[in-house]
């Protein structure tokens, strides 16, 4: 999986490391990401995020949901995962006697 922040979408930056004498090699800036357990009052579970600690302290403040409509993310990341292996029960068919 990618690394980039549910909430915000800041990902991995990229640019140039300047010397004194100005030669410039590539570089790489990598977001601060932590996978965090949250619960969600509402819809009483637990959902696991991968979110930037930057994003946190927005967390604390507005809630998860109206921190990623906010910052332009997907409700998807959140969405509860399918049950692997769980059948849905299948209605019983009347026999003839």
């Amino acid at each position: 999986m990618a690394r980039r922040c549910v909430v915000t979408g800041r990902g991995t930056a990229y640019g140039n490391a300047v010397s004194h004498s100005h030669l410039k090699t590539r570089r790489i800036w990598k977001v601060n990401i932590v996978t965090k357990n949250i619960f969600l009052e509402d819809e009483n579970r637990w959902v696991t995020v991968k979110i930037s600690t930057r994003a946190l302290r927005t967390l604390r403040k507005k809630g998860l949901k109206a921190a990623i409509k906010d910052g332009g993310g997907s409700l998807a990341a959140i969405r509860p995962k399918k049950y692997v292996g769980v059948k849905k029960a299948v209605p019983k068919q009347k026999t003839k006697v």
